[in-house]
This record gives C-alpha cells, structure tokens and sequence, in this order.
C-alpha cells in the first residue's frame, strides 16, 4: 500500500467516525428537545408526544447500545412506560435493563421498581416478594431497604385493611 492509500484510508476512517458522532449527538438532541417539549406541555401531556419519546428512548439504546448514555435512556423509558401505565412494557424494559446494563448506578431502582410494577400494575405477588427480597438482598443498606421491607409487610393488603391494622398497633401501643 502506498502513502496515498493510507492517507485515504485515513481520511475515509476519520470521515466514518465524525459521521458516527454526529448522528449520535443528534440522537441526544431529538430526545433532549422531546423532553423539553413534554416538560414545557402542560400538567397532561399528549399522549402521543409521551409514545413518541418512549420510542424515541429505545431506539436510542437499541442504536447506540454501548453509548454511557444508554442506560440513563433507558432507566427513563422504564419510569416513562410506568407513568402510561405500560406495566408489561415497564418490566421488559426493566429486565432489559438488569441483562445488559448490570453496573449502572439505575440497578437498585430498577429492581426495587420492577417489584413495584409487579405490584401494583399487574397484583402479581409472587413476582412482587421476589424482586422486593431480591432488592433487599443486593442493597441492604440502600434508601429505598425501608421501602421495600414496608412493601413486603402489606404486599396485597387493600388501603382499608392496612389502615385497620395501624388503628389497630396504634390502639395496642396506647394501653
């Protein structure tokens, strides 16, 4: 290979990489404006601008899987499905989540929130004491341990029977 070659080469391979980068900041871009319009929407966004950026989320991480923001991406897709009470979605996206982004900083919640999804979107218990004990297991001492050890103590009990059961302490502890 002569030196013309190589400089083609070169430029060729430069040329790929900042091809590359910009598609990649105009992803961030999209989603950073798309945020911007929801947040700057009023109380109730329209619902199609909220399927619009959950789409918009995974494509970003189905794209740029290996990008550092990919799992933040993610993580927000996660909370955004759970807000449109997308549950199913909500826990694939979270088992996603856990499979390939296993040392994000979004794992705790992410599990803790699986439990809660599993809960509260689905009244699958079973799964719900799995994911909260799971939780507790792995973060024993994480903000959130109270909250899920609480989780598991009235885990299918109704609004009116865990108030019977705090009258009920309450009025134990007074005698």
């Amino acid at each position: 290979m002569n030196n013309k070659s190589i400089a083609l080469l070169l430029v060729a391979a430069f040329a790929a990489l900042i091809s590359c980068t910009s598609g990649l900041d105009k992803d961030v871009e999209r989603l950073t404006r798309l945020e911007k319009n929801i947040d700057a929407s009023d109380a109730r966004p329209e619902q199609a601008k909220l399927n619009e950026l959950l789409e918009e989320y995974q494509k970003f991480v189905n794209e740029h899987p290996d990008d550092s923001l990919a799992p933040t991406f993610l993580y927000k897709a996660i909370t955004l499905s759970m807000s449109m009470n997308q549950g199913e979605k909500a826990i694939a996206l979270s088992d996603r989540m856990i499979n390939e982004y296993s040392k994000s900083k979004h794992i705790p919640e992410v599990i803790f929130l699986k439990g809660f999804i599993y809960e509260n979107f689905q009244s699958n218990y079973a799964q719900a004491l799995k994911s909260y004990q799971d939780f507790i297991k792995m973060f024993p001492n994480h903000e959130l341990t109270d909250d899920a050890e609480a989780a598991i103590a009235n885990l299918g009990k109704s609004p009116d029977e865990m108030v019977r059961e705090f009258e009920r302490k309450a009025a134990e502890a007074s005698q």
